[in-house]
C-alpha cells in the first residue's frame, strides 16, 4: 500500500511504515516530523549556526528559535488540555453547538495561517466556505463524538506510550514529504533524513497551512502523484 496522512494521519502512516515495512510501498505527507533528542539538538544548534542544518531561502521558517517555540506553546493549549481532560472539556462542547464551533474553528484560522488571528472575523473564509466549516463541526455534532475523538490524545500522550520511543524507530521504506508555508512544525531535509531513511521526494509551496488536503488538495494530490510515479518509476 502507499500511504499519505496529515496531523494524526501522519503519526499514523509513519508508524505502519516503521511496523510493517514489508507492506508500505510508499509513505507520503504533508507533516513529516521527528522528534528525537538528536533532532532537538540539531534544531538548537541551528539556532547558531543554521546554515549547517536549512537553506538560507527557509531560514525564515525555522529560526528564531524561541519565536517558533512561542508560537508552538500559543497554539497547542488544546494539546495539553485534551491529552490530561478530555472528558472534561468533552462534556461541555457536547452540550453547545456555538461552543463546538468556537473551539473547532478557532484552529481553520491560526492554523491556516497565524497572521489571520488578528482579522475580525478570523479569516475564515479566504480558504474555505461556512458550508465546508459547518460540515466539518456537524461531523462531530451529529454523531456526538467529540469526547472520544479527544481521547486519543490522552490514550497515546501518557507515560507507558511515552516509553514505547515509538517515535525514535526508523522509517526505510520510500518517503515524501510536502511542506507547507504556514504548517505548524516544519524541519529542514537535512534533519527529516534521520528518521525517514529514503526519503526521495519533497515539495515546497509557498502557501497552505496545516489544512493542505482541505485548503489546497489539488495541490496536495498532485505532490502525492508525483511521488508514487517516481517510486514505481
Amino acid at each position: 500500500y502507499y500511504v499519505q496522512g496529515g496531523d494524526w494521519g501522519s503519526i499514523i502512516t509513519s508508524l505502519m511504515a516503521a511496523f510493517y515495512p514489508d507492506k508500505i510501498i510508499g509513505l507520503h505527507s504533508n507533516m513529516c516530523f521527528t522528534n528525537t533528542a538528536l533532532a532537538n539538538f540539531k534544531l538548537f544548534l541551528g539556532s547558531f549556526w543554521p546554515s549547517l542544518f536549512v537553506e538560507e531561502k527557509h531560514k525564515h521558517l525555522l529560526y528564531p528559535r524561541m519565536e517558533k517555540i512561542q508560537h508552538l506553546i500559543l497554539e497547542f493549549g488544546y494539546l495539553h488540555l485534551q491529552a490530561t481532560k478530555p472528558d472534561t472539556v468533552g462534556v461541555a462542547l457536547r452540550d453547545s453547538p456555538i461552543g463546538l464551533a468556537a473551539y473547532i474553528l478557532e484552529k481553520f484560522t491560526t492554523w491556516t495561517n497565524a497572521a489571520w488571528k488578528d482579522l475580525e472575523d478570523g479569516g475564515l473564509t479566504k480558504k474555505f466556505s461556512f458550508d465546508q466549516l459547518l460540515d466539518n463541526v456537524m461531523l462531530y455534532w451529529v454523531t456526538g463524538s467529540i469526547t472520544t475523538s479527544m481521547r486519543l490524545y490522552s490514550e497515546n500522550f501518557n507515560k507507558k506510550v511515552t516509553a514505547l520511543n515509538v517515535q525514535t524507530i526508523p522509517i526505510e521504506v520510500p518517503t515524501g514529504c510536502s511542506r507547507f508555508k504556514h504548517e505548524l512544525v516544519w524541519f529542514p531535509e537535512s534533519i527529516l533524513k534521520d528518521r525517514y531513511k529514503k526519503l526521495v521526494h519533497i515539495t515546497d509551496h509557498d502557501d497552505g497551512g496545516h489544512f493542505a488536503a482541505f485548503e489546497l488538495p489539488k495541490i496536495l494530490a498532485k505532490d502525492i502523484i508525483d511521488f508514487t510515479t517516481k517510486v514505481e518509476s
